[in-house]
Order: C-alpha cells, then structure tokens, then sequence
C-alpha cells in the first residue's frame, strides 16, 4: 500500500513538471513570433528616406511631408518694429508753480478754499490785512498831492518831487499791486484797509497751505499749483527694445477709462540708468491733455512704432536659435538642406532680420527645422539614415532568422491508465 502510494505521488511530480515545460516553451514561441522583427523596422530605414552628412540632409519626399517641411525664400523687406508697453502719468513738473505772499499781513478771506479747483493767471484768491500795504498807498497819495503842489516850482524840485512820486508807484508794483488799483486810488484818493492778493499763475491747485486769520510773511508758500493742460507719461521700455527709441520719437497712448480713444505725445527724456529689478528703462513722453482727461497717477497702455528701414528677412520660423548660434537650413535642392550659421537683427511683423550669412532669393526651411537639424546631430555619430539603416547601406551582414521554437519533452507515461486524458491532451 505504501509503495502504491509513493509510485503515485511520483508520477503527479512528473506531470507537474511537463506542463510547467510546455506552457514556457509555449510563452517563448509566442513571444518570438508576436515580436516585430528587427530586419523588417531596419529594413524599412535602409530604403534611404532620410540621410545626413555633416551639415547637410537629404529628406525624400515621403519624409518631407511626413515632417511638414515647409520653404520661403529671403527677401528684402521694408519692417516697422512695434513696441507695446505700459505707463504711468505723472504732473508736468515745468508747469508746477507756487503762489506765494509778498507782504505781512491778517488773512481775512479766502476766494479759493478746495484742492483741485483751478486758478487763473490775475485771479483774485485772498484779502489781506496788511499794515504795509496800508502805509504804501498813503505814501503814493503824499507824493501826488507834493508834485501838484510844487508842479510851479523850480525845475530841480518838479523832477525830483517826480522821482519821489515814481519810487512810490514802484513800490506798490512790487507789492504785486494790479495798474487798474492804483488808477483807482488816483482817482478816489482813499487807501483800502485790505490788499487782495492775486495769482501769478495759473494752474489746479494741488494743495492749499492758508487758512482765513493765517498771519502770513513775505515769501510764505500760499498755494501749490500744477498745470495739467500737459502731462508727462512714463513708460517702462525693455532693455533688448531702448535702441529703437529716440527723443522726438511719437507715442500713441491708449487708456481703459476712454475706450476708442487715442493720445499722442512726444519722447523728450530717455532715463540713462537702467532699473536692476525690472530690466527696463524708463522714457518720458511729454504729452498734451485737453479736457483734463489724463490724470496723474493713471495706468495707460502705450505703443511705439519704430521703422527699420528696407533689409533682408525670412520668416521668424525659419530661424533657429541654438543660443551660442543662430543658424537656417538653406534649401540646395527639392531634397537636400544644408545648415548655415548666419546674423540676425530685429523682429517684426513675423519676420526676422538677416544682417549676413544669406542672399536675396535663397530659400530656407521655415518648418520642420528642429526636426533637420537633429538629423545633422545624428548624422555626426554616425548614423546616417537615423534609424539603423546606416550599416546595412555599407555592407553589414543582414540580422540573423528569428531561432525556432523549442520542441516540448513528452510527457511522462501515465500509471495504471489513470490520467491519460491529460498525457493526450
């Protein structure tokens, strides 16, 4: 009973291990046959659709459409450079102005109380209590009532009661005393307890520095003033773009307050320090704002348009820029590129200035270049058709048959007629 049972548990081993033979060399021909063969992928590259030696790449025509290959020729080509930039409105700092008191005195009344109003140049703003004022038009009535008395008198005493009468007017000008006032006091005889102060100039006023009883000195600041029928734009022009701008250079600003609506103005100052944080350059465009739309502090979009003259361009696609070289695949023929370093200028309209390297008529790839110009690394290892076919070209012997399939072990006999539909199967 024993050995029954060891024959048995031997033959079940023995069964086990066939099929564990048959299913690998079953998974081994199943890979090898489903795998794609190496010669017919090599094969398929030796037909010769893509070639390269040194800088130079041939592409039959399958390739070339496979890849997109597309051609322009390099003309001369008349360029305007656009600038878009943004900026900022500042004040006018040749129209900023103070009005300022030339005499001592009581401010009674204000005539302009707000910031932001505006002031006329002889607009009238305050009345002054002031002693000297006071004391000046007595001495100018004097000195007319002297010279009318005296006008019989010698020559010597006229002209000097004149003089006398002159200095006295004088004074009262540099008090900042209007023509039409002291006609007035000619006439009525009678000095004003309160000088009213008029503006020298006119503008917005950005801040009032007096309020009503101030007791104020000659020279004291009385309003800041700004004349915002002008501004002043600064606009941040980067580093790679500040060769194209020039003082006198036009400058069109548009703003969101004002959809459809353009400004214009001039570049007057290029800043010759350039900001280290942003890269730019700040330029300032002086500019005129009529209705006072324009206001300081403003964020406005501006444009720049800068010719370039007639030179020759390619399309932008058609060059690239390896960052030590700028190079373009010259077209030798319908198939044959070649790879040429050349110096470029600036960009615009979509097109690319070439300073040297290429002539007028010369056709370059516009599509498809990165793509050629990793043939020509390629090439340069070796590999000339870029995907195995180099070897086969020149000679080498072709890839070995795939190996048969190995042939199954018999299973082993089947004991007492037990299991013999598996040893069949």
């Amino acid at each position: 009973m024993i050995e029954k049972l060891q024959a048995k548990k031997k033959l079940i081993i023995g069964m086990t291990a066939g099929i564990l033979v048959i299913g690998g060399a079953g998974y081994y021909y199943t890979l090898q046959h489903n795998k794609p063969a190496a010669a017919d992928h090599s094969g398929h590259q030796m037909s010769g659709p893509v070639m390269a030696m040194g800088d130079t790449v041939t592409l039959d025509a399958r390739a070339r459409q496979l890849a997109g290959v597309q051609t322009a020729q390099a003309i001369v080509k008349s360029l305007a450079k656009e600038i878009k930039t943004t900026g900022k409105i500042a004040m006018n700092e040749n129209g900023r102005t103070y009005i300022t008191s030339r005499v001592e005195g009581r401010v009674d009344e204000l005539y302009v109380t707000a910031e932001g109003e505006t002031i006329a140049p002889g607009q009238a703003i305050a009345a002054v209590y002031s002693p000297t004022y006071i004391a000046a038009q007595e001495e100018y009535l004097l000195t007319l009532e002297t010279v009318q008395k005296l006008k019989n008198a010698g020559k010597d005493v006229v002209q000097m009661n004149n003089r006398l009468m002159e200095a006295a007017r004088r004074k009262l000008q540099l008090l900042n005393v209007p023509d039409s006032d002291i006609a007035h006091l000619e006439h009525t005889r009678q000095p004003k307890d309160h000088m009213t102060i008029y503006a020298q100039f006119g503008g917005t006023v950005l801040e009032k520095q007096l309020l009503p009883g101030a007791f104020i000195m000659p020279g004291d600041k009385l309003y800041s003033l700004s004349d915002l029928s002008s501004v002043w734009l600064y606009a941040d022009i980067y580093e790679k773009d500040i060769a194209g701008i020039t003082p006198g250079q036009a400058v069109v600003v548009t703003s969101g307050a004002y959809p459809g609506q353009t400004f214009t103005g001039n570049v007057t100052f290029i800043n010759p320090v350039l900001d280290d944080a942003t890269r730019t350059v700040k330029v300032r465009v002086a500019m005129a704002n009529p209705g006072g739309k324009l206001k300081p502090n403003m964020f406005v979009n501006a444009n720049v348009q800068i010719p370039l003259g007639d030179s020759l361009v390619i399309p932008e696609s058609g060059l690239l820029d390896t960052g030590s070289r700028k190079i373009v695949f010259v077209a030798q023929s319908e198939d044959t590129f070649v790879k040429r370093e050349v110096v470029a200028g600036q960009q615009a309209d979509g097109y690319v200035q070439i300073l040297s390297g290429l002539q007028p008529g010369e056709t370059v790839v516009t599509a498809a270049t990165f793509l050629i110009d990793s043939q020509t690394k390629l090439g340069s290892f070796g590999s000339h058709a870029g995907h195995g076919g180099g070897g086969a070209a020149q000679g080498a012997a072709p890839p070995a048959a795939p190996a048969p399939a190995p042939v199954a072990p018999p299973a082993a006999p089947a004991a007492n007629g037990e299991h013999s539909g598996h040893s069949g199967h």
